[in-house]
């Protein structure tokens, strides 16, 4: 069974050969090829070339897009910082309080270099595995992009104080988010993950949350011509989940480390798949023992839910990983029956 038809099984709820699982491998391609990341995340070729190794060393069901949140944020004037080991991170958001909102322009999803190098990097990675794995394409939830463009602390003050201009804000993040995540999927994304930490009623006000984040995603959801995977960001989901599990076109949930299967289930129903819970971010400091005794647990947890892929949650898993830590996730999973 090729890793598409294993996943689109499990989504479905149908047979499989084996339990999926697809590691949060988006930085790790460039350990293995020793890519400099300046260069990684700014060249859709050498990405491809990490992506491809990752495949020929681990043999994931699921591929990622560029996992760079800031790197969408860059199309709207916020600057980046790159480091020697770590996917890029935020500088310096484009405008520094809500009286600049006004400034900001949608970017053009056709031309600018930022964008175009997520969307050939999905490209790349869906014309070398066409037909065979999965691409999944990251974007920013339309709520989530106002923190990267300027800044959580303005951000929560502009929803908070100021609801014209945050109701400006998501008009624009809005936009691009539904231009952006459709043009993913044109471009050959099987689906798009949306990491929304920041919609959360841990993070903001459960009132906000309901009245005016969950109704922003309802809208923009519907208007994706594809599935989407709902990551959790971060932060719990569980508590959130009731707000979440009926979202348009959410085939799936990732979970939080802290979040339990069970009681995801309990609120889900039978409906979307759920991912995780390995914290993908401590692999480096573990143990391939101890690895491979959370992933057994996890497994066998899930062992009768047909809707379950073993994912990694949180981050992506750290450059300095060792192999090791990697290989015994997939000789684990592989060699886990469900019968």
């Amino acid at each position: 069974m090729h890793p598409i038809e294993r996943v689109i099984n499990r989504l479905r709820g149908t047979p499989v050969d084996r339990i999926p699982y697809a590691p949060l491998t988006s930085l790790y391609g460039a350990r293995l090829t020793s890519c400099p990341l300046e260069e990684y995340y700014a060249s859709p070729e050498k990405y491809c070339d990490g992506q491809a190794s990752v495949v020929d060393l681990l043999e994931p069901d699921i591929l990622f897009s560029p996992f760079g949140l800031v790197i969408e944020a860059e199309a709207f004037g916020s600057t980046t910082a790159y480091f020697e080991k770590n996917p890029p991170n935020l500088r310096a958001p484009a405008v520094e309080s809500y009286s600049g909102i006004g400034s900001l322009t949608v970017p053009n999803i056709d031309s600018h270099p930022r964008l175009m190098y997520l969307r050939e990097s999905t490209r790349l990675l869906s014309r070398r595995y066409k037909d065979r794995i999965p691409v999944a394409a990251i974007c920013n939830a339309p709520t989530e992009l106002p923190a990267l463009i300027m800044g959580i602390e303005n951000w929560i003050d502009t929803l908070l104080f100021h609801p014209e201009e945050a109701r400006t804000m998501i008009e624009l993040t809005s936009r691009h988010f539904v231009d952006f995540a459709n043009a993913l999927l044109a471009d050959g994304a099987t689906c798009i993950i949306t990491p929304a930490s920041f919609s959360n009623p841990m993070i903001i006000t459960h009132r906000i949350a309901r009245d005016v984040l969950v109704p922003t995603l309802r809208e923009c959801y519907a208007r994706v011509k594809g599935p989407i995977v709902f990551h959790h960001g971060g932060a719990r989901l569980l508590p959130f989940l009731a707000l979440l599990h009926d979202l348009p076109n959410v085939v799936g949930f990732v979970l939080d480390p802290r979040d339990s299967f069970s009681d995801a289930r309990g609120v889900m129903g039978g409906g979307p798949a759920i991912m995780g819970n390995l914290n993908g971010t401590l692999l480096v400091k573990s143990t391939p023992a101890t690895i491979a005794g959370r992933c057994r647990r996890i497994l066998e947890d899930r062992r009768d839910d047909a809707k379950f892929i073993f994912t990694t949650s949180n981050a992506d898993i750290p450059y300095d990983t060792p192999v090791e830590h990697l290989t015994i996730i997939r000789d684990t999973v592989q060699n886990f029956g469900l019968t």
